[in-house]
Formats: C-alpha cells, structure tokens, sequence
C-alpha cells in the first residue's frame, strides 16, 4: 500500500494520464488544429493561453497565419475558434476599414491589436461557453 505522502503525485501522474489517453488537454489541441488551420502539424505551435491555466485549457495554436482559441476538457470534446477572425471582422466595422487592410497582433494572453485604415484598436476576446467575441478595449483611433 502506498503511503499517503504520495498520493497528490499518484492523482498528478493519473489526471496527465487521463487527458492524454481521452484525447484532452494539449494533445487534444495537436490532435485537431492541424484540421482547424490547414495547416501541417510541424508548422503549429500550441501554447497555453496563462502558463498557470487550467489542463483543459484554453490553448492557443498558431502556425500558417492563424490564430486559433481551444478548450480541450479532459472527456470532452477539443472545440475551437478562429481569433484572427473574430478580430479582424469586428475590426472591420469599428474601423470602417475592409478585412484584407487589417494588420493584426497578439498583444498579450486574450488581448490583441488591429491597425488599419489609418486607426488603430485593442479588443479582448471573450469566450464564454458557445463561442467567443472581440470587445474593444480602447477607443478607435
């Protein structure tokens, strides 16, 4: 029988076990991005959105000029959505500028800048359950 002081290590090594082998987590995330941004697997990097977030997420991948947004539960299903979009779309109309002038930059874990049409904005993406949305954090300028 175990001895008590090594069961927080036991659940540590049984819970990265359990993501990995219901297909959750980051490897969930690697499982499906490639897919999502038509993209090669080598080409993406998956990352954490805080390095102190939770193991089901969110993730952010990002290879071959996309920018995606996961939650991967441990047996749920990996659900995704595409950041540069998001942005770019809402920036579109705040700046009364088209998609194709909108230079785009990732600023921080959910916060991103948009340039174009002579103005410039921040947005935070917000993702509750159901999808995400850009709010704008500053005023057009």
């Amino acid at each position: 029988m175990p001895s008590s002081a090594n069961y927080p290590f036991l659940c540590a090594c049984l819970a990265s076990l359990a993501l990995t082998a219901c297909g959750g987590g980051i490897e969930g995330v690697r499982a499906r991005a490639p897919a999502d941004l038509q993209c090669d697997a080598g080409a993406i990097a998956v990352r954490p959105a805080s390095p102190s977030g939770p193991p089901a997420g969110p993730f952010y991948a990002e290879g071959c000029d996309q920018l995606w947004r996961y939650v991967s539960p441990p047996r749920g299903k990996t659900e995704g959505s595409d950041v540069k979009a998001i942005i770019t779309r809402q920036a579109s109309f705040d700046l009364s500028c088209s998609v194709d002038q909108i230079e785009f930059t990732a600023l921080n874990a959910d916060t991103f800048g948009v340039k174009g049409c002579d103005k410039q904005a921040s947005y935070l993406l917000v993702c509750p359950v159901g999808g995400c949305k850009a709010v704008q954090n500053t005023q057009s300028q």
